[in-house]
């Protein structure tokens, strides 16, 4: 797995958990992202990604996932920030009914929980790498 190199790259964690969100800081920092920024819930990233433009979401999905699968939909409907920003949710549940809601909402890559170090920084280096390329295609009229 390649670094992200030469390019300064913006992160937002939203997890309810302080803890997860550091946690998620601290290995981003093995892909060389420096700007990672924290949310507790979806409500209080979409004022973060007002702000910002992140390259990466990391989002937790709890057992009752409606505001974080709204979220997501709101996103890629364009309505806050850029709606190819990949996203990486982490489930307690990798039931394929589970992960199939989380795809057609949107969601890139889903991690199953217990969490693993490794899996968290191939998954998030990677949809980094996916991310860049897909922001250097033109928008098409679809995404508009």
């Amino acid at each position: 797995m390649a670094l992200v190199e030469d390019m300064d790259r913006t992160v937002l964690v939203i997890d309810s958990s302080q803890h997860i969100r550091r946690l998620f800081s601290t290995l981003l920092g093995a892909l060389d992202v420096k700007d990672v920024r924290e949310a507790r819930s979806p409500d209080q990233a979409a004022g973060h990604i007002r702000e910002m433009a992140p390259h990466l979401v990391i989002l937790d999905l709890p057992r009752d996932s409606t505001e974080a699968l709204l979220f997501v939909h709101r996103l890629r409907k364009g309505e806050f920030g850029d709606a190819r920003v990949p996203v990486l949710a982490l489930s307690a549940s990798t039931h394929h009914a589970v992960l199939e809601t989380a795809w057609e909402s949107g969601i890139d890559e889903v991690i199953g929980k217990p969490l693993s170090a490794i899996d968290i920084i191939h998954r998030a280096g990677w949809l980094l790498e996916q991310g860049a390329a897909k922001s250097s295609e033109p928008v098409s009229k679809a995404a508009e």
